[in-house]
């Protein structure tokens, strides 16, 4: 009885967290460069036996969100025809200065900042390969490599750390140690989307909520039934 309480107790644990996953992914449907996440899923009861003690084989009593996975794929590409807009083809993240250290993005809406810096719209520096901001003036262009041409600079490009990324907010990642050059190429006057597909997020959230509703509905029973049970004990 008790394994049936934490079976829909995880359904509702479950579909609450993904919930919270997919509709971030929603809101960020128009969000330059965003990459959208899914839930990783295991084992509710062995989770915490294994957070107890030694680690246990499969109880089945419903699976938990145990972390979430980046869905690194292309987001889609559109012209924009503004100089400062780049786009990162393939793999590859733009390496930023941050006031907390270097960070990474693919959020490539930058803008010229009054001294000439080519920034992120929180106003970090795109930086080039040696670590220094990117100045390219106020006509440029940037070959697919990251030559700026006319500078001597070539823009920073690193690839996706086999460890995965932390999110930081504001469309940026940490990443763990350092990062190797990326295969990709980029595109100026050129935006990348967000790779949320919208339909595929709506049909998640509706099939969610059904979920939750049968577990909500699950857990209640579960509860009444233990409560029949104790007070049939009492009765004796």
């Amino acid at each position: 009885m008790i394994r049936g309480f934490y079976t829909a107790l995880s359904g509702v644990l479950s579909t609450m967290t993904r919930q919270a996953v997919v509709a971030d992914n929603i809101a960020n449907v128009s969000t330059v460069g965003f990459k959208e996440s899914r839930t990783v899923q295991d084992d509710f009861e062995l989770q915490i036996m294994n957070s107890l003690g030694p680690e246990l084989g499969q109880l089945g009593t419903g699976a938990v969100p145990s972390g979430l996975k980046l869905d690194v794929s292309q987001g889609p590409l559109e012209g924009t025809g503004n100089q400062t807009d780049l786009a990162v083809d393939g793999d590859g993240l733009f390496a930023v200065r941050t006031p907390n250290g270097v960070a990474y993005t693919r959020a490539g809406d930058f803008h010229l900042d009054p001294t000439g810096m080519l920034v992120t719209e929180q106003g970090y520096a795109l930086l080039d390969t040696t670590g220094h901001p990117i100045q390219p003036g106020q006509s440029f262009n940037v070959n697919p490599d990251g030559t700026v041409e006319g500078t001597g600079q070539r823009i920073a490009l690193m690839a996706w750390p086999p460890g995965g990324v932390t999110r930081l907010g504001g469309n940026l990642y940490a990443a763990p140690g350092q990062l190797t050059p990326a295969s990709g190429s980029i595109r100026q006057r050129t935006l990348e989307h967000s790779n949320t597909d919208m339909a595929l997020e709506m049909t998640d959230l509706v099939n969610l909520q059904r979920s939750f509703q049968m577990s909500a509905r699950a857990l209640s029973l579960q509860d009444g039934t233990l409560g029949d049970a104790i007070g049939l004990g009492r009765l004796r």
